[in-house]
């Protein structure tokens, strides 16, 4: 039988700001948290008594505990009768709680909807987008005072009101774009099951679903070949790994005895496995097998979109590969990334993904390169060297795995002004030319 208790979940900024009352399900040593919407101080609560303490009746925050005293009952309630409902039902887990619970709000509920739609996409291995779906219709929720709504509720007055919301919390034009896009995506997938009927003007029309160009987040040749360039000779040896040549020495020699951190050289190694592989997401690499090999092509399905990818082993690619070899020795990963077979992959990525980004920020100091360094700056620096190396869009449109030219835009950085300002210098020097003897414009006269 599953169990819950209430504690409460204390604010950050101290004893004098209210904490969120939160409910802990657990069942066959699983265990969720869920926030309810109410909001108390440490003294209004008594975690032994699971009850809310209330103070006398001419108190200021009487009538809201007293409210919130209400709801905490009707909490009690509704979670024991859907673990009685589910026993008598059979087996069963934590999530098939949350599941009932949410959707047992409202028949059409936002948040039911789209828990049923992520579950869906979970058991087909789309767990990216299963979140995006739960994180989303949770962001609305918020706004609409920690309340589920019915998915008739969606129109367009809301909407608009809701990018409005976002914008006063400084979220971006493109964050305030993705939420659009994936509410649009559980709205008209509801539409489509009749779960809720069409409106006459569409909810999403006057908001903000685009794209808006953000600062670059690309290497110039230069800084790729500082980076490359760091020496983990130490390590290097050790590994029987001899570094990507880019025809460049070195900057600096770790002083003899000097300690070289083996975090910071496999990040490194991650990093231009990624870049060598076409600009791979670090995702990608992070789920990829021994099985992934066949006759020297490395193949995967792209998880953001499930599109095919190809990549050919370079030398460079199997140097990487088999600097891992003896710590991915009884696993199925070609990388060390995912090794604990009883703990969730995803989980294990995700650890993975927040320990790469803090360490690139180390390597990035270490080779003297201004700005930020992430796992996607190995992505955007493929594109960007491709274009100023004169390749055509559609091949690193394709080499990225985009379905579209128009997203691979997104990833080139601009011409620097250098290169259009000699531009500018050759079309007017074209134009003050003498005429050709064949023929031709004479020059324009001031």
């Amino acid at each position: 039988m599953a169990t819950f208790k209430f504690i409460l979940r204390h604010s950050s900024r101290g004893s004098s700001h209210c904490g969120s009352l939160c409910v802990r399900i657990i069942h066959s040593r699983r265990v969720k948290v869920l926030t309810v919407p109410i909001s108390l101080h440490p003294h209004e609560w008594d975690g032994e008594s699971q009850q809310i303490r209330l103070p006398g009746h001419s108190a200021e925050r009487y009538p809201y505990l007293s409210k919130a005293a209400d709801m905490l009952k009707n909490y009690h309630q509704e979670f024991a009768e859907i673990a009685c409902r589910l026993e008598k039902a059979g087996r069963y887990t934590v999530d098939d709680i949350l599941h009932n619970y949410r959707c047992g709000h409202s028949p059409a509920g936002l948040y039911g909807f789209a828990d049923l739609q992520a579950r869906q996409l979970l058991r087909s291995g789309q767990e990216r987008t299963a979140r995006a779906y739960r994180t989303v219709s949770r962001g609305l929720i918020r706004f609409n005072k920690g309340h589920d709504l019915p998915l008739s509720h969606i129109n367009a007055c809301m909407m608009k009101e809701f990018e409005t919301y976002l914008k006063e919390r400084g979220k971006a034009m493109n964050t305030i774009s993705y939420y659009m896009r994936v509410l649009r995506a559980i709205y008209w997938k509801a539409v489509k099951e009749k779960v809720t009927e069409p409106k006459r003007d569409n909810p999403f029309e006057n908001v903000f679903t685009g794209f808006q160009q953000t600062r670059k987040r690309a290497l110039d040749i230069d800084s790729l070949r500082a980076l490359n360039s760091l020496d983990f000779s130490t390590l290097l040896e050790q590994q029987s790994l001899a570094p990507v040549n880019t025809g460049k020495q070195p900057k600096e020699v770790p002083q003899e005895g000097k300690a070289v951190d083996s975090g910071l050289y496999t990040s490194w190694r991650y990093f231009f496995f990624c870049f060598h592989a076409r600009g791979m997401s670090f995702v990608d690499m992070a789920y990829l097998r021994k099985e992934n090999i066949r006759q020297g092509v490395i193949s995967y399905y792209r998880k953001k979109t499930g599109q095919k990818i190809e990549v050919t082993l370079t030398p460079s690619l199997q140097r990487l590969i088999d600097s891992f070899s003896g710590e991915v020795r009884h696993s199925p990963y070609l990388f060390p990334i995912i090794r604990d077979a009883c703990r969730p992959a995803r989980l294990q990525y995700e650890n993975g993904l927040r320990l790469q980004n803090k360490r690139l920020k180390k390597l990035s100091a270490l080779a003297g390169i201004g700005g930020k360094l992430s796992t996607h700056v190995s992505r955007h620096s493929w594109a960007t060297t491709g274009k100023k190396q004169n390749l055509p869009l559609w091949v690193i449109s394709e080499g990225l795995g985009h379905s579209s030219e128009k997203m691979t835009y997104t990833y080139l950085a601009s011409f620097d002004r250098s290169t259009l300002d000699r531009a500018n210098e050759q079309i007017a020097l074209a134009l003050s030319a003498p005429p050709a003897v064949t023929g031709g414009f004479a020059p324009l006269q001031g």
